[in-house]
């Protein structure tokens, strides 16, 4: 029998949770200074940080209230005279009423051909409003702590979009023979990613790695979502650096090829 997709996810209403107390920590560092820029996404200014949050949400909150894609052309944007803050909770809050009491079971259409319900996207929500209050933070001060589960959860999910079988082949290529297997590990999970020319694969347990990158959950998820610990300095992630034993450059070609994916 094959285990639900879903079966180590959380319950909808913790993801929804989650998601609330990272987006007032959100909010509250873009008040503090929507023109500082966001050293995790060089070509954003805190308000375009905002700008792009708000554009997932009325995207995603579109998709559920509606079982459609909302057309590029379609997405409202802000004008000069929108708040980028109150912009961002315009749509915090359409989103809210989209999942509205739609039970985590019920349909709904995704991007991931697997995923068919409305538990993904409170999932998907959840990681992706982590990620980013944690580059806004970043952006005017001190970044606060990630919780430990849900950052286990986004790495769970990076690697299954990034070796999902339905990738287009080229963002896979990387041109080395040979496989690497990347073992990242916080002590208690463990995460092995293999590479080889043009496909990609993870699973919990695995052999002997080429190299084993270890540190807490929080710093490996911004590690493996492109966050660079080392040039900004783990310690303005409130994370410690983390540890990489073995080949160095099987490491370096995970990241290379997460951050072209």
């Amino acid at each position: 029998m094959t285990e639900p997709i879903d079966a180590s996810w959380l319950a909808g209403d913790a993801y929804d949770a989650l998601r609330a107390a990272d987006f007032q920590l959100f909010c509250d560092a873009a008040a503090t200074d929507l023109t500082a820029p966001v050293p995790t996404c060089p070509e954003w200014d805190v308000t375009g940080l905002c700008d792009h949050l708000a554009r997932a949400y009325q995207g995603r909150g579109h998709v559920i209230a509606h079982g459609a894609f909302l057309d590029q052309v379609d997405f409202l944007t802000r004008s000069t005279d929108d708040d980028p803050v109150a912009w961002v909770r315009r749509w915090s809050g359409e989103l809210d009423r989209a999942l509205g009491d739609r039970p985590d079971d019920a349909p709904t259409l995704t991007f991931v051909p697997e995923a068919t319900t409305v538990h993904f996207w409170r999932r998907r929500m959840a990681l992706e409003t982590l990620v980013h209050r944690t580059d806004a933070e970043l952006a005017v001060g001190a970044v606060s702590v990630m919780d430990d589960v849900l950052s286990a959860d986004g790495i769970d999910e990076l690697l299954w979009f990034f070796s999902h079988p339905d990738n287009d082949e080229a963002e896979q290529t990387d041109g080395i023979a040979t496989m690497s297997t990347v073992e990242l590990t916080d002590g208690a999970r463990s995460w092995f990613v293999s590479l080889v020319d043009g496909a990609s694969s993870w699973s919990r347990a695995g052999g002997s790695p080429d190299v084993t990158v270890r540190g807490a959950t929080p710093a490996l998820l911004l590690a493996a979502s492109g966050r660079d610990l080392d040039g900004i300095g783990a310690d303005r992630f409130g994370v410690a650096p983390l540890v990489v034993e073995g080949d160095q450059a099987a490491y370096r070609r995970l990241l290379d090829r997460l951050g072209a994916f």
